[in-house]
């Protein structure tokens, strides 16, 4: 089901903002050297990337966009609850929305 110019753009603006709130976290944890935010970088680092590829997708309306972004919900739920255990609560709310948009992409069901 292909989305709205208008929808579309909101879905980017959404994954946008969460391509840097990922960045910002997995910076910070990297920077504090604490062994137990190991768990916490990696999801971040899966899920900055997997936004910057389909964000341009998305742009260009590409066929691809749906399946490209069908593996995203999962990594940024995961993202979500290591951050929710680590108490950063911005960056996990940033992944809960991100997942929500990517489901609205693929037409999946939360």
């Amino acid at each position: 089901m292909p989305l709205s110019d208008h929808r579309a753009q909101q879905v980017m603006n959404t994954l946008a903002a969460c391509v840097v709130k990922h960045a910002e976290c997995a910076k910070d944890c990297a920077n504090q050297g604490n062994a137990d935010l190991a768990d916490c970088i990696s999801p971040c680092s899966d899920c900055a990337p997997l936004g910057r590829a389909c964000i341009p997708l998305l742009a260009r309306g590409s066929e691809f966009s749906a399946a490209m972004c069908g593996t995203c919900p999962d990594a940024c739920e995961r993202c979500a609850q290591e951050r929710g255990r680590a108490g950063m609560l911005e960056c996990a709310e940033a992944s809960r929305a991100a997942a929500e948009a990517y489901r609205q992409v693929t037409g999946a069901a939360a």
